[in-house]
């Protein structure tokens, strides 16, 4: 009986640790913890980072394969001022074409701030996740460097005023 007692509290005490440790965002697999958490970034999955991609639906823009699509999407508005927008989700897979030469931390920033590789802002079309956990947006980050790479090169989207269609001739 008192072996029972020892073991209830013991794995009380340890549920009440962790649930001090990881505060109160819980995940459905119980491993979500606080944001800027480094043990949390480590703890990371790639199971995880499949149902956050599933439940933030980056698949409705960026594709089946999240490889991004060379056709500009439909149904975007004009800016206020009337200058066009062209939309082209792009290519989230380990391939040079896409996120691949991009550090794990630069992606997190883009999911989380929405400022790419080269500390510019995303079109403000896509949903930022300010605040998404360490451990969601690197669960998203390890699901991305595992799925397959897919090589499409994208057409940079054309947002002004943050991208307009001179930087996208440019880049081309």
């Amino acid at each position: 009986m008192i072996f029972w007692r020892r073991a209830l509290c013991a794995t009380a005490f340890l549920a009440a640790a962790s649930a001090w440790a990881c505060g109160d965002e819980a995940q459905a697999d119980g491993a979500e913890c606080p944001r800027n958490n480094p043990e949390c970034k480590e703890i990371a999955t790639i199971e995880a980072g499949a149902q956050a991609v599933v439940k933030r639906r980056c698949v409705n823009c960026h594709g089946d394969d999240l490889s991004g699509s060379v056709t500009k999407m439909s149904g975007v508005a004009d800016t206020l001022q009337g200058d066009p927008v062209e939309l082209y989700p792009p290519n989230l897979t380990s391939d040079a074409t896409g996120v691949g030469e991009w550090s794990d931390d630069t992606l997190a920033i883009a999911i989380r701030s929405g400022i790419d590789e080269e500390s510019q802002a995303l079109c403000p079309q896509m949903t930022h996740f300010s605040q998404m956990s360490d451990f969601e947006v690197y669960s998203i980050v390890k699901y991305l460097r595992d799925i397959p790479k897919v090589k499409k090169k994208v057409p940079r989207s054309v947002c002004p005023p943050t991208k307009t269609k001179e930087q996208q001739q440019s880049s081309g």
